[in-house]
């Protein structure tokens, strides 16, 4: 054997180490399959003004990212974007939802609609904080 150092790692290396563990994961998880959707919102000009990435996996809603073009924020997108998600979550059997968040992005946001903060990883990755959170999933979304 040997070992090398890729400094500069392609996606495709990346992906064929995480297809590897995913495969012996899966000797051990309930579940085969995790599925990915988003949800977009567009403008008239067909420009991004937001949306939202997620994963299912198993009985868990992982929001992966959750973005809203600056002058769109604080007028309920976000909001919009969310719940859909949690909506379509829980038509999948979700129960728990899972997001991390930095102190300099929503962590306010998301305790606002329903969101505990679980874990704090402090001086990441020099001065901030990353915010580990999750939610009971239910019909009142």
């Amino acid at each position: 054997m040997r070992q090398i150092l890729n400094l500069r790692p392609s996606e495709e290396d990346i992906l064929k180490i995480r297809r590897k563990l995913q495969d012996y994961n899966s000797n051990f998880f309930e579940i085969r399959d995790e599925p990915q959707f988003t949800i977009s919102e567009i403008d008239k000009y067909n420009e991004l003004v937001g949306g939202i990435v997620c994963t299912i996996v198993g009985q868990w809603l992982e929001v992966d990212f959750l973005w809203v073009r600056d002058e769109q924020r604080g007028k309920g997108l976000g909001k919009k974007l969310l719940h859909e998600a949690e909506r379509i979550a829980m038509g999948n059997k979700c129960k728990k939802a899972f997001l991390t968040t930095m102190n300099f992005q929503a962590q306010p946001f998301y305790l606002k609609y329903g969101y505990k903060t679980v874990y704090v990883q402090r001086e990441y990755p020099i001065t901030n904080e990353k915010y580990f959170m999750e939610k009971e999933l239910n019909k009142n979304v």
